[in-house]
């Protein structure tokens, strides 16, 4: 079990010296518009389901997605998780969204020919939708 565990910590170890020599700073992706089809939570801040405009961009070397709505006013920027790749294929960048596994999150992926960059967005839940509702009743 030590075994294990000391080979996962050494392997993550690796992924993060390899995606701290990633270069992130000329990073400038418009995704566009992505349709999140329930409502969220960010920061304790609530969103209804719906469209928002989403760009990848960098700062300082650490790439961050920003999430607007249908006007581009900026809502809310969200740092991005990053798993090192390689990739023997040469392509911009390509998109898929979908839910984990449960609809407990809303996963946004960028894939790049050197990694995946990922954001998550936590589903409200079918129960607090339920407790707002009688709180609004009352």
């Amino acid at each position: 079990m030590k075994k294990i565990i000391i080979f996962i910590s050494i392997l993550f170890l690796s992924a993060a010296v390899f995606a701290s020599e990633i270069d992130f700073s000329t990073l400038d992706i418009k995704v566009g518009y992505i349709t999140i089809p329930r409502p969220f939570i960010h920061a304790k801040k609530d969103y209804d389901k719906g469209i928002y405009y989403v760009t990848l961009t960098a700062k300082e070397g650490v790439p961050y997605f920003n999430v607007h709505n249908q006007k581009k006013e900026l809502l809310f920027e969200e740092l991005a998780v990053v798993k090192p790749t390689k990739s023997k294929y040469k392509f911009n960048y390509r998109v898929r969204k979908g839910f984990l596994k449960g609809y407990e999150y809303f996963k946004l992926k960028v894939m790049k020919p050197e990694a995946n960059i990922f954001a998550f967005f936590l589903v409200k839940k079918e129960k607090e939708k339920q407790v707002d509702k009688e709180q609004e009743k009352q």
